[in-house]
């Protein structure tokens, strides 16, 4: 039995600090159209320390709808929908409420339908329990709620109830004034009457969210010395204005209490419905400390505008004055506004914290507005490696910035301070450079690179030595990143452009040759080749002979040559298709005509030169057999005449009636006879000497079988 006792003692004990979360609430309704209505429950709850165990919302609030005789009709549910903060506020800036006050509200809803009747309809919801630290409730009791409205009966035509507009302050200051518009306003324009009233109790710490019973509902229990026209102490107390709902009090008393405000609507002097707002004041001490406060520039050097950060403790309202001696509108009112100025300066800024109140207090904080740094430099055109490049930073800075620059591992120098700087690179490729700009403080960088190219390397291959008036070859390779142009001097005074280039040396001697190789883009440059004593030239032979007599007779063909050449090592003379290697000879013609010597003389050097000489032959033989026995044994088968010193030749054989039977201009060709029968045949020779003279010969030729 003990046991059971102590259960009993300990189920009470949990379920009296579960549900000790109850600050009040209030009901209204709307009529939609026809029989439906909808009912909004407001609920609020503590969240502060007073609710030692965090007890929420509950996640459906059970209404329970009876007509206006007490009969219950049905039960609704309305859904937890989500909870929102009450803002603790006080009417007097200079005030500040404690920290650990903590209120929330939650708004159910639920559609109905109420067909018209004569009695009308009682809509309720009670709760469990208020928290135990009111002072104005009897110590020990733990008490609850009754939210409850009326719909008239269908006699009063159809209505919507009253509605609060805005929830009073949670918080009232000791000893400090407070007035509130705790008016209503009702959808159908009735009249509305305000005053203080008892809240309903409902619900206890056995049963905490029963149904709620049926009306009339008893008020709560008072404590000793309050009611529900004087719920808390003050000087003046509690009161409401009956016609404009303004509730005003000078609490004198610390603790929190519970109060109830009614509105009730008349239509036609007859009341149709009233509502009744359970809730509950703190009254606590405030504090009085007002500290205006402006967070120090954190960032410099981001341009004009300038975004202001609030930390000031305890203000309601701010005046800003930004600094701007030549305007009077550099000012605002909002808590962390931005600005924009015009220029570039130092400007000192002032921020009033609720101004125009005792409590107000003032702060001022100097503030560097400059442009952002904005540095850069142009990449220069490409260097050849070792070439210097000079940088010159630019963009958005003053001329006092202290510039460094960063080249690089690679460089020469590595780094330089200065605006106009310069460094070279060993290394070919994209060499980074970072230029920094240190200004009012601020610090920025820019990070481009300078492009190194090689510079253009040289060989060449060319013939060495030769005779005067041939060809020399002459070939340039130049290696480079861009195009490659060439220069050649070849030391007599000539010049050449290609790569490859053949030249002719007109005198023998020793020449100096120079060749360059130069790029036009990239790295910009020349490459040289200077070949000193390179080019050895050797003098020509010069052929030179006689020929006696140059002029002869077929009948004494001889000549005699003799050589006159100059440096001469070896002879070589061409006649007639044979070559002779002495310098001196005598030579006889086999035939007349018009004969040219060649004589080609050879220097120690293998240098050439050659001359030629011409060599008339004259006078010609004829000579024509008188028969031929054309019958195949080989011997005597053809018929020709023996001619020598011909320059043109013709021979016609006729027979002997006249007719043409062979006919040649070849002094060598030889007549068959052609098949024809034996007999004697004439011929007609021309013979035309190299020279003017020619002569006819006629004769006959007998053809033998």
């Amino acid at each position: 039995m003990i046991r059971h006792i102590a259960a009993i003692f300990a189920l009470l004990s949990s379920t009296w600090s579960l549900a000790t979360h109850v600050l009040g609430g209030e009901m209204y309704y709307d009529h939609l159209t026809g029989d439906q209505y909808r009912i909004t429950l407001k609920l609020y709850r503590d969240c502060g320390p007073g609710n030692v165990n965090g007890t929420g919302f509950d996640t459906g609030a059970q209404l329970a709808i009876y007509d206006g005789n007490g009969i219950l009709q049905f039960t609704e549910t309305a859904n937890f929908p989500g909870e929102e903060s009450v803002p603790v506020e006080l009417n007097n800036p200079c005030l500040a409420a404690p920290d650990g006050i903590c209120a929330s509200w939650a708004e159910y809803e639920a559609i109905l339908t109420l067909p018209a009747n004569t009695s009308g309809y009682v809509i309720s919801y009670q709760r469990c329990c208020r928290t135990p630290t009111i002072i104005n409730l009897p110590t020990g009791l733990l008490q609850g709620l009754t939210c409850t409205v009326q719909v008239p009966p269908a006699a009063n035509g159809t209505n919507s109830s009253p509605r609060f507009n805005e929830y009073p302050p949670i918080v009232l200051c000791l000893d400090q004034d407070m007035a509130f518009d705790h008016s209503a306003t009702d959808p159908d324009g009735d009249v509305l009457v305000y005053d203080l009233y008892t809240p309903f109790a409902g619900g206890d710490e056995f049963d905490p969210a029963p149904l709620a019973s049926p009306p009339p509902y008893a008020g709560i229990l008072w404590a000793s010395g309050y009611a529900g026209t004087s719920p808390m102490d003050g000087v003046p107390g509690l009161a409401i204005d009956p016609a404009t709902g303004e509730l005003t009090v000078h609490p004198t008393l610390l603790g929190s209490f519970a109060v109830g405000v009614r509105v009730r609507e008349f239509r036609n002097g007859v009341q149709l419905s009233e509502s009744i707002r359970d809730l509950r004041f703190d009254v606590v001490p405030c504090n009085v400390t007002v500290i205006s406060s402006i967070q120090e520039q954190q960032q410099f050097c981001t341009g004009y505008t300038v975004e202001m950060e609030n930390q000031s403790i305890n203000g309601q309202f701010w005046h800003w004055d930004f600094g701007v001696n030549s305007q009077l509108n550099d000012t605002s009112d909002l808590t962390a506004p931005t600005w924009t100025y015009a220029d570039t300066g130092s400007y000192v800024i002032t921020l009033i914290a609720n101004p125009g109140w005792p409590c107000a207090d003032t702060s001022t904080s100097v503030f560097e507005v400059h442009p952002p740094l904005d540095p850069y430099f142009e990449r220069p055109p490409i260097r050849c490696t070792n070439e210097m490049a000079e940088l010159v930073v630019q963009g958005i800075f003053t001329n006092t910035a202290a510039v460094s620059w960063d080249f690089g591992d690679g460089a020469s120098p590595v780094s330089a301070l200065g605006h106009i700087v310069s460094t070279e690179f060993a290394e070919t490729g994209a060499h980074p450079i970072t230029v920094s700009v240190v200004d009012f403080g601020c610090e920025q960088s820019y990070t481009d690179s300078v492009v190194v190219y090689p510079r253009p390397q040289l060989t060449a291959v060319t013939d060495r030595a030769g005779c005067a008036g041939v060809l020399f070859a002459f070939e340039a390779e130049g290696i480079a990143w861009t195009a490659v142009r060439y220069a050649w001097n070849f030391g007599d005074g000539t010049t050449a452009s290609e790569e490859m280039v053949s030249h002719v040396f007109e005198l023998p001697g020793v020449y100096d040759i120079v060749v360059t190789a130069a790029t036009d883009s990239g790295c910009i440059d020349q490459s040289n080749l200077v070949l000193n004593n390179w080019v050895e030239v050797f003098p020509i032979p010069e052929a030179a002979f006689i020929v006696e007599p140059d002029e002869v007779s077929l009948l004494d063909p001889r000549i005699e040559v003799q050589d006159f050449a100059h440096l001469a090592q070896a002879w070589e003379y061409a006649i007639d298709g044979i070559i002779i290697h002495d310098p001196n000879f005598i030579y006889e013609f086999d035939d007349a005509g018009t004969f040219e010597i060649t004589q080609t003389v050879i220097s120690g050097e293998n240098c050439t030169h050659s001359i030629s000489r011409t060599v008339y032959v004259t006078d010609h033989l004829f000579y024509a057999p008188t028969a031929f026995t054309p019958d195949g044994d080989g011997l005597n088968d053809t018929w020709a005449p023996s001619v020598q010193g011909a320059r043109l030749y013709e021979l016609v054989v006729f027979d002997r009636w006249g007719v043409e039977r062979f006919r040649t201009n070849d002094t060598k060709a030889q007549w068959s006879g052609d098949g024809l029968p034996q007999g004697v045949y004439s011929f007609q020779a021309q013979v035309a000497e190299y020279g003017a003279y020619s002569k006819e010969y006629r004769g006959t030729v007998t053809l033998l079988r």
